[in-house]
């Protein structure tokens, strides 16, 4: 038990020291994200590159995380680390379309970052990487309903496709406040990999220790506002829980129910916003946490609401992953019900400002 902790300590430690520098690094690069006066209020540019940052710090720190593993628990540790490559493609194999579309979605989003891409071609490049990835394996082999099974093959591929897009545009949508998006996403990728976990549906592997690390690094810059995830960080973030989510075979109810707090919080302001005939594709501050902080809260209490939203959704989808049968499918309408009242209270209690006329 205490070489597991000292393990486990070593991978977090070396992968959040190294997201730091990463995150000092790309802060160097001059890749920033200028205040405009409409959307983007901040005072001054800010660096936008932290989703490179969280790449380089998690595959650095995992690198040297797993280096340090080796020769703590290895008898023969240059023997072992010439095998390390075979070994981690092995394992890795079956995870392949998570990568693959994780890997998709960051390229965009940075090719947003540097560049600017245009809005529709972005859109219609990530709608193809959604419909590639769920017909080449990432969707699940049945969904469970309290009235049946379903297992048609276009149904499957057709709604894992609609997640993915959903929930990954969902997460950059909600990546407008310091420590929000990517602290919720770090919440909910602990939450999936702890239920997963305990229903024995993936085996537990150091593996979230640097990928959790690299997001803590990241987040200990962003709180102050010194650097952005970006279009690479938010966009690559969102498909990784969202990949991840599917191909652990659990419960589509669970994995929706994690994934709440963004999904109520954008779909209900797209209805909004299509009620009153707003362009959905424009830049906009309708999102219930952005009239939050039009109101007078600042950055880190926005984020701490949502944190806490976010936690309450992992202990039920917890709770009713590990009770099963109609339980989940109960949980996860019980909160949208609830989730979606309060963000209708928020709406009509809101002080009318600049944002809503």
């Amino acid at each position: 038990m205490a070489q597991l902790v000292i393990l486990s300590v070593s991978f977090i430690l070396v992968t959040f020291a190294a997201s730091l520098l990463a995150c000092a690094f790309v802060m160097r690069l001059g890749v920033v994200d200028a205040p405009d006066g409409a959307r983007k209020t901040q005072a001054r540019p800010v660096p936008r590159l932290g989703g490179l940052a969280m790449l380089l710090g998690g595959l650095i720190g995992a690198g040297l995380g797993a280096i340090i593993v080796t020769f703590v628990s290895s008898p023969k540790p240059i023997a072992a680390l010439l095998r390390m490559p075979s070994g981690i493609a092995e394992d890795m194999g079956a995870w392949s379309p998570v990568f693959w579309f994780a890997g998709a979605a960051f390229l965009i989003g940075l090719w947003d970052d540097v560049w600017t891409a245009n809005t529709k071609l972005k859109l219609v490049l990530f709608a193809l990487a959604c419909i590639a990835a769920a017909s080449f394996g990432l969707r699940p082999e049945t969904f469970h309903s309290p009235w049946g099974d379903i297992e048609i093959g276009v149904f499957l591929i057709g709604g894992s496709a609609l997640w993915l897009i959903v929930f990954t545009n969902a997460a950059n949508f909600m990546d407008g406040s310091n420590g929000l998006a990517i602290g919720c996403l770090a919440i909910m990728l602990a939450a999936l990999g702890i239920i997963a976990g305990v229903t024995q549906t993936v085996e537990a592997t150091f593996w979230w220790f640097p990928l959790l690390a690299a997001i803590a690094g990241f987040l200990m810059h962003n709180l102050r506002g010194q650097i952005y995830a970006g279009d690479a960080g938010s966009l690559g973030l969102g498909a990784l829980f969202a990949g991840i989510g599917l191909a652990t075979g659990l419960e589509v109810w669970t994995i929706a129910t994690l994934a709440l707090p963004f999904l109520i919080d954008v779909l209900l302001t797209l209805v909004w916003r299509a009620k009153h005939g707003r362009n959905w594709l424009e830049a906009h501050l309708d999102h219930a946490y952005q009239r939050l902080i039009a109101a007078g809260w600042t950055h880190i209490e926005t984020a701490i609401l949502y944190w806490g939203l976010s936690v309450t959704c992992s202990v039920l989808a917890y709770i009713g992953a590990r009770a099963g049968g109609a339980v989940p499918f109960a949980v996860f309408w019980t909160l949208t019900l609830a989730g979606s009242g309060l963000w209708i209270l928020h709406r009509r209690s809101a002080k009318r400002d600049d944002l809503s006329q």
